[in-house]
């Protein structure tokens, strides 16, 4: 048993320089086509900070915030647009959307965007990406924000890394 045990931190010691390599390897230039992008779907936080690098510069690319203007407004991710999930025009706004632009949706904890995606698929959207756990996940893992409104004067602390 105690072999194994020992075995066992050896192998995950091993591992140790690879982490932190890995860890030092910058994420792509905004607007690099060049990155394999995750499928369309529920993607995480890293997977979302490579689809906005990759993306983010290109016109038929949205990131769209579906939480209500004062969420959005204590941070938002940079770059965003917005769409309040709880306006009486929200399902008519979300119809009008463009179906051939790729998008990125994202909320406050991932619950909104679930029942967003299904309904763009089912108006047939096809190139939708969901944050998973949303702006939350976001947060949590050190990426920026901005805060304050989208339509007037807001900061952002710094650029997406």
């Amino acid at each position: 048993m105690r072999v194994r045990v020992k075995r066992s931190l050896i192998a995950l010691w091993a591992l140790v320089p690879l982490l932190v390599l890995s860890a030092c390897v910058s994420a792509p230039p905004l607007g690099d086509t060049s990155v394999d992008l995750p499928d369309y779907g529920l993607v995480s936080v890293e997977e979302a900070v490579l689809i906005l690098h990759a993306m983010s510069d290109q016109s038929d690319f949205v990131l769209l915030d579906i939480r209500m203007a004062p969420e959005v407004a204590t941070g938002h991710i940079p770059g965003t647009d917005t769409l309040d999930f709880y306006s009486p025009s929200f399902h008519d706004n979300l119809a009008e959307l463009d179906q051939d632009v790729t998008y990125l949706i994202y909320c406050r904890t991932g619950r909104r965007t679930a029942e967003v995606r299904s309904e763009m698929l089912e108006l047939g959207f096809e190139r939708i990406f969901e944050l998973a756990g949303g702006i939350q996940a976001w947060v949590g893992l050190g990426y920026p924000v901005c805060v304050g409104s989208l339509t007037s004067e807001h900061v952002c602390r710094e650029e997406i890394p």
